[in-house]
């Protein structure tokens, strides 16, 4: 069966050397062509085409206004976008708008085609039905600190490996510290793909899909890792990484996710999508003032019962008194994870989490208790939305 294909474009030469590079496919069929918004609406309302081609800088309507009514009306009919201009707003709002994939003019014929084949196929891979390969109730839980250079980031690698071997349920590693991330370091992976990538995927965004994104590591934990450049991270929007969240229960128990250390938008979200938020300190001033000030606003947001306070570093030796801290911010420390710099240090350099080359070390015995109790405790009362996707 072929593919069909509607041409959206002002320019009438346009849709025509398009409808010619598309020609020397004999699996795709030209069914139409239209040269604006509205008119490729009233197209869609008599037939239904497989793929639209449609251009953004159109009169009447733009490509961004018609995508938009298009994925909503028709669900079923798969939009890629054409434009001269690629700047990275163009193809944030087209990917918004419901676009599953982009092109910048000039293209091949090639890059055409395989953008037909490749939506078309994804469209076709969103149809499948499968059954969840979770049957308990899967966990969410963020790894986070108001400080950065606290270790989460070890914290989230070493806690999910361990989750992994001390279960033997299925656990997954977010890596959202979308700026600066470690992860791919720690864990010896190659950057290669990233959650950035995902983007020009999202409206269609299926198990089949997202698999593709994602290391298997040799310890048996998974990992969807950071984007590889700091701007890319802005192409990830909270909505994104709820939809993702939403696939991953369906095929993990625990899902582990590492954060940064602002307290923003992006990271208010994870932790109202997180059944655990593990609030990561140590016994220094600065930490212990912003531990409060963010103790205070989950307090105010009704998700405090869901925190677990880890203190990292811990050692009697050095920093402040562990007892007089738990007063004065009115906690009980739930976990403590010894301090070991030579131990972290070696694994970190390694590539090699420290649960795996120190298994026998008292930092991996503290990650075990904190896993332990992770994977026991029980889900927390429940939250009061912060946003609303």
């Amino acid at each position: 069966m072929s593919i069909k294909v509607l041409i959206v474009d002002d320019v009438s030469e346009t849709c025509s050397n398009i409808s010619k590079l598309l020609s020397f496919d004999d699996e795709i069929e030209i069914v139409g062509t239209a040269n604006n918004g509205k008119d490729a609406i009233g197209f869609c309302q008599k037939n239904m085409p497989d793929i639209i081609l449609m251009d953004i800088n159109m009169p009447v309507m733009d490509g961004i206004e018609a995508t938009e009514k298009i994925s909503v009306r028709y669900p079923d009919i798969s939009i890629v976008m054409i434009t001269v201009q690629g700047e990275l707003e163009y193809i944030k709002k087209a990917m918004v708008a419901g676009a599953r994939d982009y092109l910048v003019k000039p293209f091949t014929a090639d890059q055409l085609i395989n953008s037909v084949k490749k939506v078309h196929q994804m469209e076709s891979r969103k149809n499948r039905k499968k059954p969840p390969a979770v049957s308990s109730k899967p966990k969410v839980l963020s790894v986070y600190s108001p400080k950065g250079g606290i270790g989460t980031s070890t914290i989230a690698v070493n806690l999910a490996v361990m989750m992994q071997q001390l279960t033997g349920k299925k656990t997954v590693l977010l890596d959202l510290d979308l700026q600066s991330s470690d992860i791919a370091v720690m864990m010896d992976l190659n950057l290669s793909k990233t959650i950035s990538d995902i983007v020009q995927d999202i409206g269609f965004l299926d198990w089949d899909i997202l698999n593709e994104y994602l290391y298997k590591h040799s310890s048996g934990v998974d990992v969807l890792l950071a984007p590889s450049e700091p701007q890319y991270a802005e192409l990830v929007k909270p909505e994104y990484i709820e939809k993702i969240i939403k696939l991953l229960k369906q095929h993990y128990d625990f899902i582990v996710i590492d954060t940064s250390c602002i307290l923003d938008a992006f990271n208010l979200s994870l932790m109202n999508l997180s059944d655990e938020i593990l609030l990561v300190l140590a016994l220094e001033l600065p930490t212990v003032r912003r531990v409060k000030k963010i103790g205070e606003l989950l307090r105010e947001l009704g998700v405090s019962n869901n925190v677990r306070y880890v203190l990292n570093r811990s050692s009697d030796e050095i920093g402040l008194n562990r007892k007089e801290v738990e007063k004065h911010l009115n906690i009980t420390i739930d976990n403590h994870i010894s301090s070991n710099g030579k131990v972290a240090i070696s694994a970190l350099n390694r590539g090699n989490p420290f649960v795996i080359s120190n298994h026998t070390s008292k930092i991996s015995d503290d990650i075990k208790k904190l896993a332990l109790n992770c994977a026991g405790a029980g889900q927390g009362k429940k939250k009061k939305s912060l946003f609303s996707f």
